[in-house]
């Protein structure tokens, strides 16, 4: 477990970071480019990687894989921004602006969730690769696996 500053980093945070942080460029650059059409294939990539770092430690790939997928992922919320500035300039009554902010709050969760399920999948697939190739997690004295 590493340490940074007060925060400890366990091996579970540091492979979905290494997974997460590889797809974020990528998610943000399609983000940029056009936020209505996203495809999701670096955050899979970067959770796939993330779920077989840590299954040859011997590690919850599942996990992993959906907080790399988080990290990696999160420029997909970025474009309900723009709907949440557009909405209160929409003349409405506030109750149908209220409704319409919920509406896109609750849309984000979904985001979310979807961006989280897929990552976690493909952690898990990942450490399967891991197990596959036979990596089961277990070191002997020597330190080698």
């Amino acid at each position: 477990m590493a340490r940074i500053g007060p925060l400890q980093l366990t091996e579970t945070w540091k492979y979905a970071l290494i997974g997460g942080l590889l797809a974020l460029p990528f998610t943000a650059l399609e983000a940029w480019r056009s936020p209505e059409n996203m495809a999701l294939g670096m955050v899979v990539l970067g959770s796939m990687l993330a779920g077989y770092l840590i299954k040859r430690r011997s590690g919850n790939s599942t996990a992993t894989g959906l907080r790399a997928a988080l990290i990696g992922g999160l420029p997909t919320v970025w474009a309900l921004g723009e709907l949440l500035w557009a909405v209160p300039n929409i003349p409405n009554p506030p109750w149908f602006q209220a409704v319409g902010i919920g509406m896109i709050l609750a849309f984000g969760g979904v985001m979310l969730a979807v961006v989280a399920i897929f990552g976690a999948l493909a952690g898990r697939f990942g450490g399967w690769l891991a197990e596959r190739r036979g990596h089961s997690g277990a070191t002997n004295a020597g330190g080698s696996t």
